[in-house]
């Protein structure tokens, strides 16, 4: 098979190639075509390649260029008498692949050759056949001990503390100039302070929109953007301030094969401290069970309040009011009036929808139930998840809450009645910071967002409510109760005005 006048075509392949120019591949291919030439043969014009891509078991990637090498030679399409590689393991360095590839070629009579061995193999030859398997299984044997070592050492250094991987948003690597040895990792200047920002805000019951949207109005660049330049052109997003926030090294912890280990001391500085991380995650939690997105939206309860009679989310839409009109003195129809309305998607894959109600009707209902409940005295006792202990301490710090106040009451009354304002006064500066502590350790025990909590806190709740941006009312609503809208009953229909008897509240 070593005659001239054949046709060889090859197969290029790397492993690795940070520079994305393909350089190895480019140089097996000039060699290769100069010993081509030397010999006689012919060498194809369309070469397979795979840039980048891993031929052992390990890898996740699949070589297009190998798929296609089989699937041509499968079709008798391959188009050359003879199979080029730099070396046997450029080919796979899997076994039961090489054996696929072997009988391929002897059914379609192509020749092997593999360029640093100096040789074409016959596939249809037994001693070549066995040649080209014992290349295979030392190829594979030797992917193995390479895994091994890798895993062994990655697990050394998440023992030892070390980073492993890409450098993290945040972190700022400084290496030995000559063996490019890691010497130390250190806060970055400018994004180490965006991570601690992003994780007080969130503690604060911000959302990630809020977040995202002010970091784009202050310039600050997008994480990752070298990696993924579209990150630059969107620039910070929610979900990205999320999963930045998600991240255990920057509450100094270690993570190995999705275990974080608590005990191992990492070499970087922490950015933020283990309690607030590990109360940033239960916030986060928190947030993820809810239904719908953090995008910008203009109107209170789209995607928030449902149909009580198929359960699909909501959308905002328009209805004509009255009828049409036309001018007095032209005649011209005039153009006809609208109003907003929530309305339910409809059932998939069918005309129409079941409910509609009047935009500001359901905005100002749900608002007015929302805040009548958040001012409750037992508000904040009485959400999160039930729990016998918890809730006899939420019930005796309630209790105490109450006393307080209701003392605070009895001597605002006699300090009236004798006119003895410095009793009150005294009275108030011992009395109120008792208050206070007793409703802090109530809100440490009561399981929801912050952002609840410092609302229910405010001193002028419906005022807090004004200045709070529609997101985070929104988000509010989301994380306490889900709006259903019902059908208006036949009595009702045609009358004007709200109709608080067709909204249910489903409470979180």
């Amino acid at each position: 098979m070593d005659s001239a006048g054949q046709t060889v075509r090859e197969y290029l392949r790397v492993s690795s190639d940070r520079s994305g120019t393909g350089k190895s591949p480019g140089q097996q291919h000039e060699e290769m075509v100069a010993t081509a030439k030397q010999k006689g043969w012919l060498v194809h014009s369309r070469p397979y390649e795979d840039t980048d891509r891993s031929a052992s078991r390990y890898t996740k990637k699949v070589r297009e260029g190998f798929t296609d090498l089989l699937d041509d030679l499968e079709a008798g399409n391959f188009g050359a008498d003879i199979l080029g590689l730099w070396e046997s393991s450029r080919g796979s360095r899997r076994t039961g692949e090489w054996i696929d590839l072997i009988e391929l070629c002897a059914k379609q009579g192509v020749g092997i050759w593999v360029l640093t061995h100096g040789r074409v193999y016959d596939p249809t030859n037994a001693r070549d056949r066995r040649s080209l398997r014992e290349d295979a299984s030392d190829a594979e044997y030797e992917s193995d001990k390479t895994s091994e070592r890798l895993l062994r050492d990655v697990r050394a250094n998440a023992m030892k503390g070390r980073p492993h991987g890409k450098n993290l948003y945040g972190y700022e690597r400084l290496y030995d100039k000559h063996t490019r040895d890691l010497l130390e990792v250190i806060e970055h200047p400018d994004q180490g302070p965006v991570v601690r920002e992003a994780a007080r805000r969130v503690l604060a019951g911000e959302t990630y929109y809020a977040i995202a949207r002010d970091f784009n109005v202050q310039g600050i660049p997008a994480r990752r953007p070298k990696f993924n330049p579209q990150r630059e052109v969107m620039g910070w997003t929610a979900p990205a301030v999320k999963q930045m926030l998600t991240m255990p090294a920057y509450a100094g912890l270690r993570q190995h094969q999705g275990e974080v280990l608590e005990d191992v001391d990492t070499i970087w500085p922490t950015l933020i401290d283990r309690d607030s991380w590990h109360k940033l995650q239960a916030v986060m939690a928190g947030r993820s069970k809810l239904k719908g997105n953090h995008w910008e939206t203009k109107y209170l309860l789209t995607g928030i309040a449902v149909c009580g009679e198929c359960g699909n989310n909501t959308r905002t839409g328009k209805q004509n009011a009255g009828r049409r009109q036309y001018d007095k003195v032209t005649g011209e129809k005039l153009p006809l009036a609208t109003y907003k309305i929530y309305t339910c998607l409809g059932t998939p894959g069918k005309k129409g929808f079941h409910v509609a109600m009047r935009l500001e009707f359901l905005d100002e209902l749900v608002t007015e139930v929302v805040l009548a409940r958040i001012k409750r005295p037992d508000f904040l006792a009485q959400i999160g998840q039930a729990d016998q202990g918890v809730d006899t301490v939420r019930a005796e710090l309630l209790q105490e809450i109450e006393g307080h106040r209701k003392w605070l009451e009895e001597v605002h009354q006699l300090a009236m009645e004798t006119k003895n304002l410095t009793m009150l006064s005294q009275q108030e500066q011992q009395v109120r910071p008792l208050i206070d502590a007793a409703q802090k350790k109530l809100e440490s025990l009561a399981q929801t967002d912050p952002l609840v909590i410092k609302l229910a806190g405010a001193d002028d709740i419906d005022a807090s409510w004004q200045e709070m941006s529609v997101m985070d009312q929104r988000q509010v609503i989301r994380l306490l109760v889900v709006p259903k809208i019902n059908r208006m009953p036949d009595s009702r229909k045609g009358r004007k005005g709200i109709y608080p008897d067709r909204v249910d509240f489903a409470w979180r």
